[in-house]
């Protein structure tokens, strides 16, 4: 007959030497071995199905310690070791408090989620540590060692734990993000709070890189960290692009990094794992992106503005009688440009409300009861390609008003009222320019920049319909400008 093989887990589990108890995720006990028993000369039935601090109810400092070490084994799926805390029991009917040195350790379910807490617990009372100090358990201490050399070994051990939990605090803690992913499935093992952010707070313990990161499907870096494991080269990636859902439900976002990804090498020379550190430079990366856009589009600026200020110059030029009114008109255009300008470059976003470019110009003629120059319209942004050739035109009409039209004298007001239309399937610039009590209106008699301006520049430049009109009561202007121009 073949012997029946399968594995007792049971009868493992009471036959181990050291006592273990088995926990659900609250707390509550489900199991534990006869060692367990025997140490505390408690019966299973008594606490079976016991809260553990009902079962043991610790109190002050241990209770705090036990609780802290027990909910970050179940919360961050972590081994932890307590290396001496107090614990009552009973002995032939007297309580006793004795010391104990605690190991807790978690147990996966198939989602990859803490499923069970096993405790084991060693009575460590009678070993006597150096200077007054409690020993931790070591293998010369159970081996029946005592004096300087088992107190010594015990110091040690607890100077070494005592820096591991320092250093494990110190990586969860770092501003660098920071993980370590074990065999050649790339398993979340370590993912300290920087990379738990990166990754939008999901909890990635347990999980391969692909199903914790499921974005990552073809991408670039998995493939890179799977090469990594094969070969056992370091690689260190500047400014590496990388797609990331920053939050559940929430789209895709891009981000940039800087990082170095170290293979974590076994006893044998092999690769265990990959350790990876780095910082989140997407903000870097954006503002560099940014100031080179911003360079590209002075340069572009700079020129428009030369060919600009040239057909002024050559416009202004044909249109003037001598050169003291070739000097006033063409100081006059060259200061209203530079105001445009000026106000831009203020502004990050580089446009320029219409208001602002009214006021600018026609806010020295206002009286202080607020008659002569009447403004109405909503907050309009204009970006520079449409700001810079209106603010000329507006000067322009500041200009004619103020020596050929309404505010040549005293009585004579401007009203400028604009609004926001629908053109053509697209929003546009309204505005009308209305001139009173000035002067008798004449026709032109020639053209000059500022009709040049209104009826060729703006057209072909911004797109802008313009209509004029030089009625006996006043000068009259309607003007249409899509705000797509700059978009």
């Amino acid at each position: 007959m073949k012997q029946d093989t399968r594995l007792d887990f049971e009868a493992v589990f009471n036959s181990l030497p050291t006592p273990w108890l088995v926990m659900d995720p609250d707390f509550t006990i489900i199991a534990l071995n006869r060692a367990f028993l025997d140490a505390i000369m408690r019966s299973r039935d008594e606490l079976i199905g016991l809260p553990f601090f009902t079962a043991f109810p610790l109190t002050g400092d241990s209770r705090h310690i036990v609780q802290d070490s027990l909910e970050r084994v179940r919360d961050e799926g972590v081994v932890d070791v307590l290396p001496a805390v107090s614990c009552a029991v009973a002995v032939n009917g007297r309580t006793q408090e004795r010391l104990w040195s605690c190991t807790h350790v978690p147990i996966l379910g198939k989602d990859g989620q803490v499923a069970f807490l096993l405790k084991n617990a060693q009575d460590i009372s009678e070993l006597q540590a150096s200077k007054g100090l409690a020993d931790l358990p070591s293998a010369s201490a159970r081996a029946g060692e005592s004096g300087p050399r088992a107190g010594n070994i015990q110091v040690l051990n607890q100077s070494l734990l005592a820096t591991v939990q320092q250093l494990r605090c110190l990586v969860m803690k770092a501003p660098s993000f920071m993980c370590i992913l074990r065999g050649p499935n790339l398993v979340f093992e370590l993912v300290n709070i920087a990379f738990s952010m990166l990754a939008g707070g999901r909890d990635l313990i347990g999980k391969t890189l692909r199903e914790g990161l499921p974005e990552s499907e073809g991408q670039d870096y998995p493939h890179l960290l799977e090469n990594i494991f094969k070969t056992g080269e370091v690689h260190v990636g500047r400014k590496t692009l990388i797609l990331l859902q920053d939050a559940p439900d929430c789209d895709i976002e891009e981000h940039y990094i800087d990082f170095v990804a170290q293979p974590i090498m076994g006893a044998n020379g092999e690769v265990t794992g990959i350790f990876i550190e780095g910082n989140d430079v997407t903000d870097h990366v954006r503002t560099e992106q940014r100031q080179a856009l911003l360079i590209r589009e002075l340069h572009h600026r700079v020129r428009n503005t030369l060919a600009t200020v040239h057909g002024v110059m050559t416009t202004t030029a044909k249109a003037s009688a001598n050169i003291e009114e070739f000097q006033e008109a063409f100081s006059g255009r060259i200061a209203s440009l530079a105001r445009t300008h000026a106000v831009m470059t203020e502004q990050l976003q580089q446009s320029v409300s219409f208001q602002h470019l009214l006021t600018q110009e026609l806010g020295p003629y206002s009286d202080d009861q607020g008659l002569r120059i009447r403004l109405s319209g909503p907050t309009v942004d204009l970006p520079s390609q449409i700001a810079v050739p209106l603010g000329m035109a507006v000067h322009e009409l500041t200009t004619n008003a103020v020596r050929h039209g309404a505010l040549a004298k005293e009585d004579g007001r401007v009203e400028v009222g604009w609004s926001l239309i629908e053109k053509d399937g697209e929003s546009a610039l309204f505005c009308e320019w209305n001139e009173f009590a000035g002067p008798p209106v004449t026709p032109r008699c020639r053209n000059g920049f500022g009709s040049m301006l209104l009826e060729r520049v703006l057209p072909q430049q911004i797109r802008a319909e313009v209509t004029v009109d030089f009625a006996p009561g006043g000068f009259r202007l309607k003007m249409a400008v899509p705000l797509q121009n700059g978009q």
